[in-house]
Order: structure tokens, then sequence, then C-alpha cells
């Protein structure tokens, strides 16, 4: 039975990936912002779940302590994020959208890299064709959008940044037992 951590798993397609990977037999670990939520759906479960706001690195930074724990992990789906909306700053100082969709799955992963290579994990970057439509104009000097901010450019630029992050990470980190 492989362990699976799914982050953004309260709803949507976490929560989808979270009950078809339980009726397969996997043991699930369920990541949320919403605690009503992420609850509900581990009672239904009968899954352990943990509740972090990926707009706040502190929870992240807890979440992977948490995290840490596990026996293994055989595969983390960094599944969170959204449009956030307005830009916003969060108390890290980035803008949320792209903290929230990128920078809080890379700290995460990048926190529990240890028990990822010890479990020879795969981790699961979700992103989608925002990043082809909307990530154009990626600009590595302005990551937090401060010229020329659009919500659904910061969500495509953010989606471009999981993908370089995935590839980059499978490429430097195979050799560790790590796929990504």
């Amino acid at each position: 039975m492989r362990t699976i951590v799914i982050t953004g798993a309260s709803d949507g397609i976490g929560a989808a990936a979270a009950r078809q990977l339980k009726a397969g037999g996997h043991k699930v670990v369920l990541v949320g912002r919403s605690p009503a939520k992420t609850e509900a759906l581990a009672r239904a479960l009968d899954a352990p779940y943990h509740v972090a706001d990926y707009a706040r690195l502190t929870e992240v930074k807890r979440l992977a302590g948490e995290l840490a724990a596990y026996e293994r992990i055989d595969v983390l789906a960094n599944n969170a994020g959204g449009i956030m909306g307005p830009r916003t700053v969060t108390e890290d100082g980035f803008e949320k959208t792209f903290q929230v969709n990128h920078l809080a799955g890379f700290l995460l992963t990048r926190l529990l890299m240890d028990k990822l290579s010890a479990s020879g994990a795969k981790v699961i970057q979700t992103s989608s064709f925002a990043a082809n439509v909307w990530g154009r104009g990626f600009d590595v000097d302005d990551l937090d959008q401060r010229r020329g901010y659009s919500p659904t450019s910061a969500y495509g630029r953010s989606k471009l940044a999981n993908i370089l992050f995935t590839r980059e990470l499978d490429r430097r980190h195979r050799a560790d037992g790590i796929a990504a």
C-alpha cells in the first residue's frame, strides 16, 4: 500500500483523486486549507488529514514537519492552488497567486526531500493548459508581477513555474530516487 499525500485535497480534483486512490487501496493523506471540508472528506475516507493555508509559508513549514513524521511518502501530489483575483501580497512578501500555486508547493517539496528520497517517491505537480494560454511573458525578474498584473496571467505564469520546477526536480534528483 502506497502512502500518497495530496495537497488541495478538500475540493475539486484533489478530492476526486483522493476518493479514487483510496478506493484503489492506497493510503491517502489529505492536505487542505479549509478545516471543515478537509476533515469531512477525511472522515468519509477514513484518512489522516492536515490543514495548511498556502498563503502563509509558516503553515507550509509546519505542514512539512507533520508530514515528515510519516514512515514514508511514496507520492507527493502538489495540487493546491487557484486564481486569487486582484493582486495581493502575502505576509511573506510574495504575490498571492504565485505563492499559493508555486512557492508553497516548491517549499513543501524542498523541505521533504530527505523523506521523498528515502521513499523513492514520485512528485506530481498539478498544472494546466493555463500555462500555455496565460503563461506567456514569464519574466524571471518580475515573478511577483509588479508590472502588468492580471489574475489570469498570474495563474498561467505560476503554472508554467510548476512545469519548470517539475522538470528540473526530475533532472536533478532522479539519481536520488525521486521521479517527478
